[in-house]
């Protein structure tokens, strides 16, 4: 209450009409109260209006950037961008789709022309030629958007393919870290692109034969030795390029059963020692068929193996009952394996998967 006056106001609304009754109010502080009043609104509307210019002028977010214009943009690829160039994968990763792409980093492919005495991309290309190259790149691309929350221990199917026109498998090891193919490891996760993802690797990965793939796999590090041990060089000829072979591959714990089974056998050494390397290279010729089957070309019937009779090839039975695959060997003691696994696919061949080894007899 100001000293000497009476006010009475009262507001309506939507609008602030106010009545004042003064019994004692000169035209000067009519003035000023006024003023001050219209000067109150004004600031009020001004303060709105900037608040809604601000808003207006706030920029869109920007759309996301391909995976070729997001690698571009990073001077960590260079390298890999040039050699996406020189195929032409620069526009396949610059469309719509929907791709992972595992990006290797210019240290990367400087180790690795370094492992193969090469003196820059150009000797590369020359080396591989364009194609190759093109199929190493592709080697790196997944058909689809893997997170790393998507990615577990296993093989993922690459855009690369084999002469076969099989797609080329890598193997993830999930751990602390994830790793590829036991030598590339992602440093970085999740770059994410309109047309898909990319994680940051530390090496370039090449594909592996059949006998690489199997190798990398800690279920399956018996057989891995036991294919070292066995006459033949069996692990140099999966290895290599000579042929194309499909392997039914048992895990650790096939192996295990069979050692349990065995009499007066503890181990996988002392089990050679029993059945000899000769006997050995038979049982895993037995897991072997020439060329490349994939899981669909199997049908219920008696497939030819690489273990011979007397010039004969043994036969195994594939029991296919719906989604369930089941081989019976020739051995009436012991259980049909189970396939557990299909279709990882090597540079000369395939591997499937079983819970139990093959006895031929």
């Amino acid at each position: 209450m100001l000293s000497g006056f009476e006010i009475n106001v009262k507001f309506f609304q939507p609008f602030n009409l106010f009545n004042v009754t003064l019994k004692t109010l000169n035209n000067n502080i009519m003035r000023k109260l006024l003023f001050s009043s219209l000067l109150l609104a004004f600031s009020s509307m001004f303060i709105l209006t900037s608040c809604s210019d601000d808003d207006d002028d706030q920029p869109a977010p920007a759309a996301p950037k391909s995976l070729t214009q997001t690698v571009a943009d990073d001077a960590r690829f260079s390298i890999l961008v040039d050699a996406l160039t020189r195929t032409g994968l620069d526009a396949t990763l610059n469309a719509e789709g929907t791709y992972t792409v595992f990006a290797p980093t210019n240290e990367a492919f400087t180790a690795l022309l370094g492992d193969l005495q090469l003196a820059d991309l150009d000797a590369l290309e020359a080396a591989l030629t364009t194609a190759g190259l093109r199929d190493v790149l592709l080697y790196h691309v997944l058909g689809v958007t893997a997170k790393a929350s998507d990615v577990s221990t296993g093989y993922y199917s690459t855009a690369s393919a084999n002469s076969a026109g099989n797609n080329l498998s890598l193997y993830a090891e999930v751990g602390s870290d994830v790793v590829l193919n036991d030598v590339a490891t992602v440093t970085q996760v999740d770059i994410t692109a309109s047309n898909g993802v990319a994680h940051v690797i530390d090496a370039v990965i090449l594909p592996l034969s059949v006998h690489g793939l199997v190798a990398l796999n800690r279920d399956y590090t018996s057989l891995g030795a036991a294919l070292s041990l066995a006459d033949g060089n069996l692990d140099e000829v999966l290895a290599g390029n000579a042929g194309r072979y499909t392997v039914f591959a048992p895990n650790n714990a096939a192996f295990d059963d069979l050692v349990a089974a065995t009499p007066g056998v503890n181990n996988l050494a002392e089990l050679v020692s029993a059945i000899g390397t000769d006997g050995l290279a038979q049982v895993l010729l037995y897991h072997v068929v020439a060329g490349d089957v994939l899981a669909g070309d199997l049908n219920t019937g008696n497939v030819n193996t690489l273990a011979e009779n007397m010039g004969t090839a043994l036969t195994f039975f594939v029991n296919i009952n719906g989604a369930s695959v089941s081989i019976i060997d020739n051995n009436a003691d012991t259980d049909d394996a189970t396939v557990t696994g299909t279709d990882a696919i090597g540079t000369n061949g395939a591997l499937h998967f079983v819970n139990a080894v093959l006895l031929p007899q």
